[in-house]
């Protein structure tokens, strides 16, 4: 089974994310933020106060001296109560890298939609600026040099703030939210802090929550700063297929496409055709919505992912991707095993097959039971996200994964499924039925007690199996007792009453091997494996292990009812679980049948200390 979960990403502008229409021409400007020593330059600005804001960021870029013009964001102090050592003062602390003072006269500050003008200030050469709102210059004095911009405010919430020079050159951009700081630091009391002045890519892995006893390090080196490249290329971490036109990828951070738009829709599958795009780079996201009914039923689309990259330039390796949906029919899903009365704190599960060539979204299944008027009840969605279930596999449905657990083997992690909510199953009798999201009937098992094999004498905690996927599923003769070898229960795995290819003679029923073997822990032939093929249901088995002598020294089997193809183990112990002594050995073994078959074997095994 896959599992598919959810990461996300979105295209930030200089003032918030975009969605993309597509239109006929298929342009769309990307942006990212700037690298190194590269700012971007914006189109088009209505008016000297940034106000109706049109155009985008074009992906060309206009160098600058850095120790000319170059200021970054360095610490942002949103929250500054509870208080823990500094003033009660949000501030922003802007560092001058370059070697020479800059005066900030006419720069421009956005915070979010609103933007502030710098008055006559002037930046030291590796200085700093604190940035704050009316009055704050003084309580904030004592670290260094503040400046006043009425009506500045941090919202606790985050805010996108931007630095532009007066020539509307963007000079640095940070997105801050509460989830940057560290576990436990994001009530307030502590500042953000940039780790790395000299990088300007990837901004959201290049701050973390200040390491100085009193909350900040403002007019001072941060407490963070240190080297801190970012070497590693972005990766998908999932793909999600929703409503049977949306395709949603997950990135592992923001992920940026090589070209146009253009270029990109040429990648996709032909016949393809997409209504819209948008880019998340806050939640590592891209979606694409194809056009109603261009997504066709049962069809897979494949397209690879060449040459995008972070915004620090390294670049994904090619990744070729697969999507589409299928929407099941009747027998493409059968119920397969139902375990209706479990012990005392154990649960109840219902087990389905997927029996078509194609995977199908769990999220569109739904398991119910009927009424004493046959009508539907318990209506209850499989998966509540979306997963799929591989052509020819398994996968148990129940209430609580531990209820199963605790008394039954399941042979891997995703072939049982906890849902939501669990529909109640009758100990005695009932209805269990599988529908589609449009609640048509995909399969439907009518149990009761009495399908259990007469001869056990109680039924709790024993699963019903089917037998055959070839004969339909209501009729009784294709349910028996799960087998007392598989534990009584095979939940995510083949049925111990499945059908198997018979043995052409009661001969080929018993095989033991390795004749000889060293159960001494090294890991060579420390067991000896008994295999058995009975080929129909109803076999009783005994095994006795006696020495040379005659004596018998363990009891393996006592009227154990077999499968149609189990296994048995000896570990080399005794009765009394100790290691028997090295030498000759005969395995009594005896199976029987309700029809009055009976098949004896004799078979002598060698123990030794090692081979």
């Amino acid at each position: 089974m896959i599992t598919f979960n959810y990461i996300f990403i979105y295209l930030f502008l200089s003032f918030g994310s975009i969605e993309s229409k597509i239109d006929k021409s298929g342009i769309w400007n990307l942006c990212r933020q700037p690298k190194g020593d590269e700012v971007f330059q914006r189109e088009s600005v209505a008016g000297s106060d940034f106000t109706n804001v049109s155009g985008s960021l074009s992906p060309t870029f206009v160098r600058e001296e850095r120790s000319i013009n170059r200021v970054v964001i360095n610490e942002i102090m949103a929250d500054p109560t509870p208080l823990v050592g500094l003033p009660d003062r949000e501030y922003l602390e802007l560092y001058n890298p370059g070697s020479e003072p800059l005066n900030l006269k006419n720069w421009i500050l956005t915070l979010g939609s609103k933007q502030k003008i710098f008055p006559d200030v002037v930046i030291a050469p590796d200085g700093y600026l604190l940035v704050t709102g009316t009055g704050g210059s003084k309580d904030l004095l004592p670290y260094g040099t503040a400046v006043e911009l009425s009506g500045f405010v941090l919202t606790n919430t985050g805010v996108l703030l931007s630095l532009y020079t007066p020539e509307r050159v963007l000079a640095d951009q940070i997105s801050y939210v509460p989830s940057m700081h560290r576990k436990g630091f994001s009530d307030g009391g502590y500042s953000l802090e940039r780790i790395d002045p000299e990088r300007f890519c990837a901004q959201a892995g290049n701050w973390a929550t200040t390491l100085s006893p009193l909350g900040g390090t403002p007019g001072a080196v941060n407490s963070v700063r240190a080297t801190n490249l970012d070497r590693t290329p972005p990766q998908v971490m999932s793909v999600l297929f929703s409503d049977h036109s949306r395709l949603e990828v997950n990135f592992s951070e923001n992920a940026l496409m090589p070209g146009t738009a253009a270029d990109f829709l040429k990648t996709l599958p032909s016949g393809l055709v997409a209504d819209s795009i948008q880019l998340d780079p806050e939640v590592f996201r891209l979606q694409i919505w194809f056009h109603a009914g261009s997504v066709i039923n049962g069809t897979t689309y494949s397209f690879k992912f060449d040459g995008w990259a972070d915004e620090c330039g390294n670049v994904m390796p090619a990744y070729s991707l697969n999507f589409g949906y299928y929407l099941p029919v009747k027998s493409d899903l059968l119920i397969n095993e139902v375990l209706f009365n479990p012990y005392p704190d154990g649960s109840d599960f219902v087990e389905i097959y997927n029996n078509s060539g194609h995977q199908i979204d769990l999220s569109e299944l739904y398991l119910a039971t009927r009424d004493g008027n046959k009508a539907l009840k318990q209506i209850s969605q499989v998966s509540e996200t979306q997963q799929y279930l591989a052509p020819g596999a398994y996968l148990a449905l129940t209430k609580s994964r531990e209820g199963v657990l605790r008394f039954y083997l399941s042979k891997c992690d995703s072939c049982l499924l906890e849902m939501a909510k669990f529909p109640t199953l009758n100990d005695q009798s009932g209805e269990v039925v599988i529908l589609d999201r449009n609640q048509n009937i995909l399969d439907e098992l009518e149990y009761s007690d009495g399908m259990h094999d007469s001869w056990i004498s109680g039924t709790e905690g024993i699963s019903l199996e089917r037998i055959s996927f070839a004969v339909p599923t209501s009729q009784t003769n294709n349910w028996h007792s799960a087998a007392r070898s598989s534990g009584f229960a095979t939940p995510g795995y083949q049925n111990s009453a499945a059908e198997v290819e018979r043995p052409d003679s009661t001969s080929q029923m018993v095989l033991v091997e390795p004749l000889i073997f060293s159960p001494n822990g090294d890991g060579f032939n420390d067991i000896l494996n008994i295999h058995l093929k009975a080929g129909e249901l109803g076999w009783i088995l005994n095994i006795t292990i006696l020495n040379c002598a005659g004596r018998v020294v363990r009891y393996l089997a006592n009227n154990l009812t077999l499968g149609r193809s189990d296994q048995l183990a000896w570990d080399g112990l005794g009765g009394d679980f100790q290691k028997v002594q090295p030498g000759i050995y005969i395995l009594n073994i005896c199976l029987f049948c309700r029809t009055g078959k009976i098949v004896n074997r004799r078979v002598a095994c060698v123990v030794t200390d090692r081979l």
